[in-house]
C-alpha cells in the first residue's frame, strides 16, 4: 500500500520546483457545499420547473433558463401568448431561485471568516499558480487577505460604479485559474469575462442583483458528467484558456479536497497526460487503508490511460491546517 506523508514533508520534497495547486470542494466544504444548490433553491419538488431540471438531466440553472427562454420564442411564434408569458415568468423564477440558493448556502460576507484567513493564506503561499474546480468565493476571499496572486483582471477597468472589473485579458499576469468558472464571474455576449468586485455591500449583493435585475447568470460549470463539463469549458474562451494553462503546467501539482471521480475525468486526463508535470501530490483527508486503496486505484487508472509518464504520491490533507484559525463565532466571545 502506498505511503502517505504529511503536507509539510511533501512541501519539503518539492523545494526548488515549480509547485501548483488544484483545489476541489473539500477546500470549501465547511462553509459552502455546491452540491446542495438545487435543494436550497426553494423550488417545489413537484413543480414543472423541477421536472425540467430532471428532464434535462442537469443541476445547471443556466441550462434550464435557456430551455425556458427558447420555449418562449416557440410559443410566441405559435400564438400561445399566455403560455409564453408563463414560461418567461418561470425563467425569472429560476434566476431568483439561484439567488436564494447561493444566499442560503454561502457565507454572506467575507468578514465572517476573518479569523481564518491567516492560516488559509499560509497554505496558498506555497503555490503558484492555483487551479480551482470550485465556483464559491472562498479562494477569492482568501487571496484578498494579502493579494499574493493575480487573477488576470488587473488590466481591466472598474465599471458599474465599482461593482465589476474587467474584462479578463489572457496577457495579464494571472496565477488563479477558475477551471469551472465562479459565482463572481460573468461572461458577456461578446465572450468577455468580468469579475464582481468586493464592495461595502458585499460581493454576494452584486451577484444577486446581476442575476435577478440584469438577467445575467454567473459563468460556472455545474454539469454532472465529465463530457458535459468539457463541452461547456470549450464553449467559453475564458474557461478554455484556464484549462489550457493546466495542460501546460510544469513541476509538481498538489491536489487538495478532491476525490478524482469520473465526473472530473477531463481534469485528470489533462494532468496525467502532461509530460511536463513531474509528480502529482494527491491529498487524502484522514487517510486509512480503505481511502488510500480507493485513491490509488483511481489515480493508477488515469496514470495507465495516459501512458504512465506522470508519477504520484499521497499526503494527509488535515496536516495542511488550511482553516486552522479560531472556530466560527470566537471573535464574538
Amino acid at each position: 500500500m502506498p505511503d502517505v506523508i504529511s503536507f509539510q514533508d511533501a512541501i519539503k520534497a518539492t523545494e526548488g520546483q515549480d509547485r501548483a495547486l488544484l483545489i476541489g470542494n473539500g477546500f470549501s466544504i465547511d462553509y459552502f457545499n455546491y452540491h446542495n444548490l438545487l435543494e436550497a433553491a426553494g423550488l417545489a419538488v413537484d413543480s414543472p420547473i423541477r421536472a425540467l431540471f430532471v428532464g434535462l438531466g442537469t443541476v445547471d440553472f443556466e441550462a434550464v433558463i435557456r430551455a425556458l427562454e427558447d420555449a418562449v420564442v416557440v410559443e410566441r411564434a405559435y400564438g400561445n401568448l399566455e403560455h409564453a408569458d408563463q414560461l418567461e415568468t418561470d425563467a425569472q423564477a429560476v434566476r431568483e431561485a439561484l439567488v436564494n440558493a447561493v444566499n442560503a448556502t454561502h457565507p454572506a460576507h467575507r468578514e465572517e471568516l476573518a479569523l481564518k484567513y491567516e492560516s488559509a493564506d499560509a497554505f496558498i503561499s506555497h503555490f503558484k499558480p492555483i487551479f480551482t474546480l470550485n465556483y464559491d468565493l472562498l479562494l477569492y476571499w482568501v487571496n484578498l487577505h494579502k493579494e499574493r496572486l493575480n487573477d488576470g483582471f488587473g488590466l481591466g477597468a472598474v465599471t458599474d460604479g465599482g461593482r465589476f472589473r474587467g474584462p479578463f485579458k489572457p496577457d495579464a499576469y494571472c496565477h488563479i485559474f477558475n477551471l469551472h468558472g465562479g459565482l463572481h464571474l460573468f461572461q458577456t455576449r461578446e465572450d468577455e469575462v468580468f469579475k464582481a468586485q468586493h464592495t461595502h455591500e458585499g460581493v454576494l449583493a452584486t451577484i444577486s442583483k446581476t442575476i435577478v435585475k440584469d438577467k445575467c447568470l454567473p459563468l460556472y460549470v455545474a454539469e454532472g458528467n465529465s463530457k458535459a463539463k468539457a463541452r461547456k469549458i470549450y464553449a467559453s474562451p475564458y474557461l478554455r484558456h484556464c484549462f489550457g494553462k493546466l495542460r501546460q503546467q510544469t513541476g509538481s501539482i498538489f491536489i487538495f479536497g478532491h476525490r478524482a471521480d469520473k465526473n472530473d475525468a477531463h481534469i485528470y486526463h489533462a494532468i496525467f497526460g502532461n509530460e511536463n508535470i513531474t509528480r502529482v501530490w494527491f491529498g487524502i483527508y484522514q487517510p486509512d487503508e480503505a481511502k488510500i486503496r480507493e485513491a490509488d486505484a483511481k489515480l493508477a487508472a488515469y496514470h495507465k490511460l495516459e501512458g504512465g509518464k506522470v508519477s504520484y504520491s499521497f499526503f494527509a490533507t488535515e496536516t495542511a491546517q488550511v482553516w486552522d484559525g479560531p472556530p466560527q463565532g470566537e471573535a464574538n466571545k
